[in-house]
């Protein structure tokens, strides 16, 4: 059976959701949900973003901000912890956000109070203050085959890889895509094993 190709898996740069790697995080939220409203418009049973693809200066896609590192970014000991998602670079960056946001946290362990001040604390927080620089894993060149994209996401416990052409970024691979893509090959199988000798199809 011809598996599907990743090109026809991954959702081309144009079609997701983007943002400048100088924007605020706030413009970076607004972005993704936005992104989200509209998929959701035009098709209900559409997935949803999870990820911002992140422009550079001469709108070259450079990386992609995930769900889990914006709302990563609000916990105290982001970027303290050791293997922590942001850099040492990034860490410094943000290191005068950071000491404003211990300061509510520790006056407060109740998350109500803390959601409050949510864009006061975000103000200061840039979307190349987060992003770190695509590692190889995860990457994939848009001519792998789909079991080589299975064990990068599987790996790295990935919910996307960032798809790629001659070295540039051209599309994001989803895991719930590949996931379907899986789904559909095992369910033509099973139809293929469950048809009469000699037949090729169903009826």
């Amino acid at each position: 059976m011809n598996e599907p190709s990743l090109k026809d898996l991954m959702v081309p740069v144009e079609d997701y959701a983007s943002v400048s790697l100088e924007a605020s995080i706030i413009e970076g939220i607004f972005a993704l949900k936005e992104a989200q409203q509209r998929a959701f418009r035009k098709d209900p049973e559409k997935h949803r973003d999870r990820a911002v693809l992140v422009k550079g200066p001469k709108g070259e896609i450079v990386g992609k901000l995930s769900m889990w590192s914006i709302i990563g970014c609000l916990e105290p000991s982001y970027g303290r912890a050791k293997g922590g998602a942001a850099s040492s670079k990034a860490a410094s960056r943000v290191g005068s956000a950071r000491i404003k946001i211990d300061e509510i946290m520790e006056s407060s362990h109740l998350w109500r109070s803390r959601l409050s001040t949510l864009a006061d604390d975000t103000a200061l927080l840039r979307v190349k203050d987060l992003l770190h620089e695509p590692r190889p894993k995860e990457l994939i060149d848009e001519n792998s085959s789909l079991q080589t994209a299975i064990h990068k996401l599987v790996a790295g416990h990935f919910m996307s890889l960032l798809v790629t052409r001659e070295g540039r970024i051209v599309g994001i691979l989803r895991l719930v895509d590949v996931f379907e893509a899986v789904c559909r090959m095992i369910r033509r199988e099973d139809t293929q094993a469950t048809l009469p000798a000699g037949n090729s199809s169903a009826e």
